[in-house]
C-alpha cells in the first residue's frame, strides 16, 4: 500500500508540482520588455513566481530527504515523478 501512495504522490508533484514550477518560471522571468505597455502588469507577479519556484524545491527537497532511507521508496517516487513530468510534457508539446 505505501509503494502505491508513494507512486501516486510522485504522478501528482511529476505532473501538478512540475506544472506548478513551470507556471512560477513563467511569472518570474515575463517575456515583456520594459518599456512596453504590459510591463508593469508582468513585473508585478516576479515575487509570486519566485515563491512558486521555492515552494516547489522545498517539497521535492523534503520528499527525497525522508524517502532517501529506503533506496526502493526513492526510486518509486522518482520513477512516478519522472512519469508524471513526462505525460505533462507529453500534453503541453503535442496534445494540446
Amino acid at each position: 500500500m505505501k509503494k502505491v501512495l508513494l507512486a501516486l504522490l510522485g504522478l501528482l508533484q511529476g505532473a501538478l508540482g512540475s506544472y506548478w514550477a513551470v507556471l512560477g518560471y513563467c511569472f518570474a522571468f515575463p517575456e515583456s520588455e520594459p518599456g512596453s505597455k504590459d510591463y508593469e502588469d508582468d513585473i508585478t507577479f516576479v515575487p509570486l513566481g519566485f515563491l512558486m519556484m521555492l515552494i516547489w524545491l522545498i517539497v521535492m527537497a523534503e520528499a527525497i530527504i525522508k524517502l532517501r532511507k529506503k533506496k526502493s521508496e526513492l526510486v518509486t517516487f522518482l520513477a512516478a515523478w519522472a512519469v508524471g513530468t513526462a505525460a505533462l510534457l507529453i500534453y503541453i508539446f503535442y496534445i494540446r
